[in-house]
């Protein structure tokens, strides 16, 4: 086991000024003048002054209109020399405030509940709950209980964090992320692939764009709220969404996915009407779905049905279009119209049934044992999710991690930025399928062997190194014909955000040759939709697969549950 990693005490502004200057080489023309500013002030500050000034920015702190609270005798870090001295150059740079001007219900979450009743001037009993104690003093006078609580207790308000929001933006292209990443790669728990980040490849092209990024993020923040609210509170969010960039297809499936989530709502507030026309601006699934549904439901069955046909015409996915088949199906027949729409398909896989004695151990572990017993000289694996999406991340390693404009924002991304998304494989079709078919010549274990040798241990969202033991490898490469590849990798590609889920649980690889893929269900298990889509994937394309049903041998006459 590797000795721990110590890091430096200070490793947060090490950190810190990695990511502004990152941002700075690369978007200093696309910063508004107070962005630069904020970075010229920050460089400007003594050492101390800059460790201050990020500890405080990566704390929650008490927010107010002012900037993030703090009380200035409540700080203590050990890797600074003079605090105080830190404190006042942060005061003299404008990126800290001391004492603003606050509301008294922006003061009290930073005191103690005893400070809150010592600050009290009518005495008040100590076996109050503190929201009792802060309503009693929102009933007071404000002034005397700010000056008893402030008295000789500085209030100090974090300035220009606004500015490091538009940095996150630019380095991690969401403002979901944060320092941690870094934090993650010096301890050594995740190896980053190493791509190019060039000017020419970077996704944020024009001052616009930035703009709406950070229009879309304060629309989240309030979305929290309109949630909660009412449908009007929803429809006025939705006037302020951003209108999108075009060729911003992250910002649009942003935009889409909050759109879908506040479309959704208006329904259960029966707002449909409203719920219908925000669908309409949705260009990714469930927005289609939806609007059949609502069809329906307002009594417009022939709606619904035209909708299910579009979909079925040109479905984003398989679960779009069988939904479409099943839902336009039940519509059809409950309008007297079902002659002219098809029954959805069904797929039955070969199916066992085995009573086995439980011992604890998970039910698939017990199948494995009992189909390939230590004497029978087959082997069966534990795989799931992990085989066949390893050996795509393999022989696909290069074209996933290649430098097309958009994909890498930072040096710390598992994938590109599109990878769970439906443009994945769209943005870089022509060089995939020119790798399948350089695969179907047989050149399959060419790449993976290669990657596997040069990439051990890189962090790919394909890929769970310690769940691929080189002996599996190379048995599964041995056994599984080059066109079962070919079809598992081209169905993965087509939605991988859905498709890298659902495989079966074990692969059996019999004595005399061949494998089989066999999906483990315990007592009371069903097969879910995933697995199903899965299954008949299989059956269409010849691929060996059972359903292995397991239930429970019964010991001394006693069923056991």
């Amino acid at each position: 086991m590797a000795d721990p990693v110590e890091l430096a005490p200070d490793y947060y502004l090490s950190n810190f000024r990695a990511l502004v200057d990152f941002v700075v080489a690369r978007y200093e023309n696309l910063l508004s003048a107070g962005e630069r500013g904020f970075y010229s002030r920050f460089c400007a500050l003594a050492t101390d002054s800059q460790r201050l000034y990020v500890r405080l920015l990566s704390r929650k702190g008490v927010p107010s209109l002012a900037g993030a609270l703090f009380r200035q005798r409540k700080l203590a870090y050990a890797e600074i020399s003079d605090l105080s001295a830190a404190v006042e150059e942060l005061l003299a740079s404008g990126l800290l405030q001391r004492n603003p001007s606050l509301a008294l219900e922006e003061i009290l979450p930073l005191f103690t509940k005893s400070e809150l009743l010592i600050s009290s001037p009518e005495p008040l009993p100590k076996s109050l709950k503190r929201p009792a104690v802060e309503q009693a003093l929102f009933a007071q006078d404000a002034a005397p209980i700010q000056h008893s609580l402030m008295k000789d207790e500085p209030l100090l308000a974090v300035q220009a964090a606004e500015h490091f929001e538009t940095f996150k933006l630019l380095f991690f292209g969401n403002l979901n992320q944060d320092l941690t990443d870094y934090v993650l790669r010096d301890l050594g728990l995740f190896r980053y692939e190493n791509y190019p980040l060039e000017r020419e490849q970077l996704p944020f092209r024009n001052r616009a764009q930035i703009e709406q990024h950070l229009c879309y993020y304060d629309c989240v923040t309030e979305a929290e709220f309109a949630l909660t609210a009412d449908a009007n509170a929803i429809n006025a969010l939705v006037m302020r969404l951003p209108v999108g960039i075009d060729g911003d297809s992250t910002l649009h499936r942003r935009l889409d996915r909050l759109r879908l989530t506040l479309a959704r709502q208006l329904e259960r507030f029966e707002a449909l009407t409203e719920a219908d026309q925000l669908y309409r601006q949705c260009s990714r699934p469930p927005a289609r779905e939806r609007r059949a549904r609502i069809a329906v439901t307002t009594g417009d069955a022939a709606l619904g049905l035209t909708l299910c046909a579009e979909i079925l015409a040109n479905p984003h996915n398989e679960a779009e279009s069988e939904f479409a088949q099943n839902f336009g199906f039940r519509t059809a027949k409950k309008a007297g119209c079902s002659e002219n729409w098809p029954a959805p398909p069904r797929h039955k896989p070969p199916t066992e049934t085995v009573a086995l004695p439980p011992t604890g151990e998970r039910v698939e572990m017990l199948a494995a044992d009992y189909l390939a017993p230590s004497s029978s000289g087959d082997q069966c694996f534990y795989v799931e999710n992990t085989l066949f999406n390893a050996v795509l991340g393999l022989a696909i390693w290069d074209i996933m991690f290649a430098p097309i404009p958009g994909a890498f924002f930072n040096p710390f991304q598992v994938a590109p930025s599109d990878f769970r998304t439906p443009d994945f494989y769209p943005q870089r079709r022509a060089v995939f399928e020119r790798r399948l078919t350089e695969l179907e010549g047989g050149n399959l274990g060419i790449w993976v062997w290669r990657h596997f040798r040069e990439k051990q241990g890189i962090a790919n969202p394909l890929i769970a190194w310690e769940a691929l033991p080189e002996s599996l490898l190379a048995l599964a490469l041995e056994r599984i014909p080059t066109q079962h590849w070919l079809a598992l990798f081209r169905r993965l590609l087509g939605d991988i955000s859905q498709h890298r889920n659902g495989l079966p649980d074990l692969i059996l690889f019999p004595a005399q040759g061949s494998y089989e893929l066999v999906e483990v269900k315990g007592p009371g298990d069903r097969l879910q939709q995933n697995q199903q889509r899965w299954l008949a994937y299989f059956a269409r394309h010849r691929i060996p697969h059972r359903v292995l049903h397991v239930e429970w041998t019964a010991l001394n006459g006693i069923a056991q549950p």
